[in-house]
């Protein structure tokens, strides 16, 4: 059977609200009494989240409220990832909604079938029976099953919706292409590893995904994004990952870490 082509309605930068991903109060003040415990109260002391504790045991922070400042910044700051993880759930969703070609059904009915064994295994893994697993996430089995078969097909849409926009693009691949796909400590690292990679004849099974790398990143660069629906303004996602970068370098002291 040929491979199947996929092309998109649109390939003008995509439109998504992109939501902030919240951090709970009551992990920040843990995270708090934590920091405080580690680095600044004396050995079987116990810390307390008051002014007056606060005042008494920092030199840097006047009482709670400034300590939290301080804690929430850093928490965000290093939820980072999450938050591009979640952008691009939402970038992708907006794609994927352009999809112009209906997915084969074989593909489909593949793509379940392995989501549903990778589920099984995964909770089989954990020491816990189907049943077992639905009662502590308060679902049924026939809604779990659903639930999987929702973000397979889900899943394949987005990924095919890449696989456009990387046709259509014309892509050519260069060794930085690939070291985006290949973990590895720093470039020297990652250019080693590929040289492995090519010289096992792998190279060319990783193009596909390398290609699509590629999208994902054009893609997300060019992306109009908004964090609230009343939000007046939309934003180059592309200039607001640039200006956090920018700062960082420019003022490193702010950016220190827990």
């Amino acid at each position: 059977m040929p491979k199947q082509r996929y092309t998109l309605t649109s390939y003008e930068p995509i439109y998504a609200v992109c939501p902030e991903v919240r951090i709970s109060e009551d992990v920040i003040r843990q995270q708090a009494i934590n920091w405080l415990r580690y680095n600044v109260a004396k050995e079987g002391e116990e810390p307390k989240l008051t002014d007056q504790w606060v005042k008494n045991h920092t030199e840097d922070f006047k009482n709670v409220e400034e300590l939290l400042i301080f804690i929430r910044y850093n928490m965000y700051k290093d939820n980072r990832e999450v938050q591009e993880l979640s952008d691009q759930d939402y970038v992708c969703r907006e794609l994927a909604a352009r999809l112009v070609e209906e997915l084969p059904a074989e593909l489909v009915e593949e793509s379940i079938y392995a989501a549903n064994m990778r589920l099984e295994d995964m909770i089989s893994r954990s020491g816990k029976n189907m049943q077992d697993f639905c009662k502590e996430h308060g679902m049924t089995l026939d809604e779990l099953y659903a639930n999987t078969e929702e973000r397979a097909i889900q899943s394949l849409k987005e990924d095919s919706a890449l696989e456009a926009w990387a046709d259509h693009a014309g892509y050519t691949l260069e060794p930085e292409d690939f070291y985006a796909i290949i973990p590895g400590e720093n470039i020297q690292d990652k250019a080693e590893k590929r040289r492995q990679i090519e010289l096992d004849g792998r190279l060319a099974q990783m193009e596909e995904y390398a290609l699509k790398t590629k999208a994902l990143k054009e893609i997300m660069e060019n992306a109009m994004i908004k964090r609230k629906d009343d939000d007046k303004e939309w934003v180059r996602y592309g200039d607001v990952s640039q200006e956090v970068i920018s700062a960082a370098n420019q003022y490193p002291d702010n950016f220190i870490s827990l």
